[in-house]
C-alpha cells in the first residue's frame, strides 16, 4: 500500500514554506533550501536514512547557493529602471532665486522648484544656466 511517511511529509511541508518564503521577499533568500527540500523529499522517498536526508538536504541547498546565485543576482540587476526623476539629470536649467550664501539657489523643471548647488562650491548668479549633475536627497547639484 502507498503511503506517505512522515519524513516526506516533513520535505513537503519544507519545499512548501521555503517557497513561500521565498516568495514573500523581494531577494533570492531561500529558493536554495527549496531546491535542497526536494532533494531531500527524493531521499526519502527512496528509503534513506534521516542523516542521509538531512545531508542530502544541506548538500544540495549548498551547491545550488553557491552555483546558481551570482548568476540570479546579476540578472535581477539587468532589470532596473530609470525613473522619471532620474530624467533630470544632464538638463539645462536656469538659476532662479540666488540664497544669501550664493551657493545655494533654486530652479525650476518641468513646474517643480528645486534647491539647487554648484558640484564645486562655486556662486550661482541669477538668470546663469546650469547643467544637472546628480541628485543628492532633494537637492540637485549643478555645474556650470
Amino acid at each position: 500500500m502507498f503511503g506517505i511517511a512522515s519524513n516526506e511529509i516533513f520535505w513537503i511541508a519544507a519545499i512548501i514554506i521555503f517557497s513561500v518564503a521565498e516568495a514573500a521577499t523581494s531577494g533570492l533568500v531561500s529558493i536554495w533550501f527549496a531546491g535542497g527540500a526536494l532533494a531531500g523529499l527524493i531521499a526519502a522517498m527512496l528509503n534513506a536514512d534521516i542523516w542521509v536526508q538531512t545531508t542530502i538536504f544541506f548538500a544540495v541547498s549548498i551547491v545550488l547557493l553557491i552555483a546558481l546565485r551570482g548568476v540570479a543576482v546579476k540578472s535581477f540587476k539587468n532589470r532596473s529602471e530609470k525613473t522619471d526623476i532620474d530624467r533630470i539629470i544632464g538638463q539645462h536649467v536656469t538659476v532662479e532665486n540666488v540664497e544669501k550664501n550664493n551657493i545655494d539657489a533654486t530652479a525650476t523643471i518641468n513646474d517643480i522648484e528645486w534647491k539647487i548647488r554648484s558640484n564645486d562650491g562655486s556662486r550661482l548668479e541669477k538668470g546663469e544656466v546650469v547643467k544637472v549633475e546628480k541628485i543628492d536627497g532633494v537637492r540637485l547639484i549643478v555645474s556650470k
